[in-house]
């Protein structure tokens, strides 16, 4: 492979975190793509023996006739490069969505950086091993008991409720919805203080900003219970049950 291609394929790997192999395919379809609009014809560009090469294929009377594309003289190598980085920043943007749809409803801490115009917040969300992540909290996701407590630079439990790609003026970005109402924030943070991992705990209501009542398969110590009730403002009741009967692991 010459040079231009190793350092072009390098930094791309470098900017956008995906693998080497993600990359040669990108550059292989966005290359098969131009040159088939650009000669009219069905083309295949590949990497073979370290070095791009396209051919072209027409029909004529019947048989389909291949074409060395000459490569070297091409013009239209800064539109490429450009239709080359959106595509590989959309595939950026969704492995990492994917990414993080693994972790999909479960708690996460995250530091309040702004008010949204909803009465809501901008988050910065804490994940493990990765830079912050901000996420929007809406103002129907927040409490009203507390809307007038939370407060820029306070750090507290969030629900990650939901990650999906946006493509803004076709820039692609990741979105994460968070939330403070929901019954599963009250299940994890309950189960994020105890030592056992197998204890089954299950929200059955939750009426926000007064009170949750829970059922877990094992006694829960009471500075857990306290410690989830103050964090969200609200009384937790919580019964133990033998068999836990529907409850969420």
């Amino acid at each position: 492979m010459n040079t231009s291609y190793q350092d072009l394929i390098r930094s791309f790997v470098d900017k956008y975190g995906l693998s080497r192999g993600q990359v040669i395919a990108e550059i292989e379809k966005t290359f098969s793509s131009m040159l088939s609009q650009w000669h009219q014809q069905n083309a295949v560009a590949m990497f073979s023996d370290d070095r791009l090469m396209a051919l072209g294929y027409r029909e004529n009377i019947g048989v389909v006739e291949q074409t060395l594309i000459e490569l070297s003289t091409m013009r239209g190598w800064n539109t490429i490069k450009r239709i080359l980085e959106n595509n590989l920043s959309k595939a950026a943007c969704l492995q990492k969505v994917a990414q993080y749809k693994r972790i999909e409803r479960e708690i996460r801490w995250g530091k309040i950086i702004s008010q949204t115009s909803d009465g809501g917040f901008y988050v910065e969300i804490e994940i493990e091993n990765e830079s912050p992540v901000f996420a929007v909290c809406p103002g129907n996701h927040v409490g009203i008991h507390e809307r007038d407590d939370l407060m820029v630079g306070q750090r507290r439990a969030f629900n990650l409720r939901r990650v999906e790609p946006v493509f803004l003026k076709n820039t692609p970005r990741i979105k994460v919805a968070v939330d403070r109402v929901s019954k599963i924030l009250v299940e994890n943070l309950l189960r994020s203080q105890v030592e056992k991992r197998d204890v089954i705990i299950h929200c059955l209501a939750r009426y926000v900003g007064l009170k949750s009542f829970v059922e877990s398969s094992a006694f829960l110590p009471k500075e857990v219970i306290l410690a989830t009730s103050r964090e969200l403002n609200e009384h937790i009741q919580v019964k133990v049950v033998k068999t836990a009967r529907g409850c969420r692991n």
